[in-house]
């Protein structure tokens, strides 16, 4: 399962393949090329996972914005790389948190199917309330002013902790 979140309206999108991987991450991006048709930018942010950032996906990805360029319809996509260690700022990991411990954590399925049916319930569940409740996602990132709140930033010795 691949999946991104709409950091303004907290919306979720996945897909389900045989496993992680550059195409997975392909399939992804064209759902979200579709969704998002009217817009003339999509960035997509993401860890340092190797299926991220492998040459397949950049050959593809030029190849793609190339052709939206020249039929002018879609947005072009860019891809913007999180900092190696950054995973707090990869909003979406606490989101397939949630969902294991909601869903997958003690549970008892009788079939991959049966448990891909409650994870896509588990989304649209999660998708309406934040349509019905809207709240931007990231939170925590969002709210940090990093000029006033820079002393919140531990660093320097680890055992002065």
């Amino acid at each position: 399962m691949a999946g991104a979140l709409n950091a303004i309206t907290n919306q979720v999108t996945w897909v389900y393949g045989p496993s992680k991987d550059t195409s997975a991450m392909i399939q992804l991006i064209e759902i979200l090329f579709n969704q998002h048709n009217a817009a003339s930018r999509l960035y997509i942010t993401w860890d340092a996972a190797s299926w991220h950032r492998s040459g397949v996906l950049v050959k593809w990805l030029d190849t793609f914005n190339k052709k939206t360029e020249c039929s002018r319809e879609g947005p072009l996509i860019h891809l913007v790389p999180l900092p190696t260690s950054s995973q707090f700022l990869d909003v979406i990991e606490a989101i397939f948190s949630g969902m294991k411990k909601a869903v997958i954590h003690h549970s008892n399925y009788r079939s991959e199917k049966e448990m891909k049916v409650a994870i896509s319930r588990h989304f649209v569940e999660r998708n309406e309330y934040f349509l019905a409740y809207p709240k931007r996602a990231g939170k925590k990132i969002w709210d940090l002013d990093f000029f006033t709140d820079h002393n919140n930033f531990r660093s320097g010795d680890y055992r002065e902790w």
